[in-house]
């Protein structure tokens, strides 16, 4: 088998990129998500305090200008940041340079701490369902959900147990509601 230049130049850009995939011994490693291009919170100082239920208050930066409502029936287009009051990132649609909506079935938000990947299922709270319900196309809203309402009781071993007595701070645009 003789060895032809383009065999070299290929098996060592194989190699190259074998060799620099390998940055991590584990396998089944998933690196964090970047935090660094998600927008700061939204500040609600100043702002008439809407209490949703007890545990549960929202903060309406700007009306909705669309028809309908979000119910528990609908699919929902928005961006969502999901943090602490102390300010640690949970989840955020900005991460990873990412400028990219997520759709939400409010029907299927309930905590779910069985979830391997790091995705919208670990920013599902009670107090994320209740919030978002009455919500207008277009509308920008901050929900600050306490423990009890947020992740207080997920089981050990969740991916979001550092969290169980931490207030939540949810930053809201909604985009579309999908009927």
């Amino acid at each position: 088998m003789k060895l032809t230049p383009l065999k070299i130049a290929i098996g060592s850009v194989l190699l190259f990129f074998s060799i620099a995939s390998c940055d991590n011994d584990d396998p089944f490693y998933i690196p964090p998500p970047d935090f660094s291009t998600v927008p700061a919170a939204y500040d609600y100082e100043g702002l008439e305090a809407v209490e949703i239920e007890e545990g549960i208050t929202a903060y309406i930066h700007e009306e909705g200008d669309g028809v309908g409502t979000v119910t528990v029936r609908d699919d929902i287009l928005l961006f969502i940041t999901l943090r602490t009051l102390e300010g640690d990132i949970i989840y955020s649609t900005y991460n990873d340079s990412s400028v990219e909506p997520t759709t939400v079935r409010i029907s299927n938000i309930q905590l779910n701490p069985s979830v391997f990947r790091y995705n919208i299922q670990l920013a599902y709270t009670y107090g994320l369902r209740q919030g978002v319900i009455g919500m207008k196309e277009g509308e920008r809203r901050t929900l600050i959900v306490q423990p009890e309402q947020g992740f207080a009781d997920l089981p050990n071993g969740t991916a979001n147990e550092d969290y169980k007595n931490s207030v939540l701070q949810y930053d809201l645009i909604v985009l579309d509601i999908i009927d």
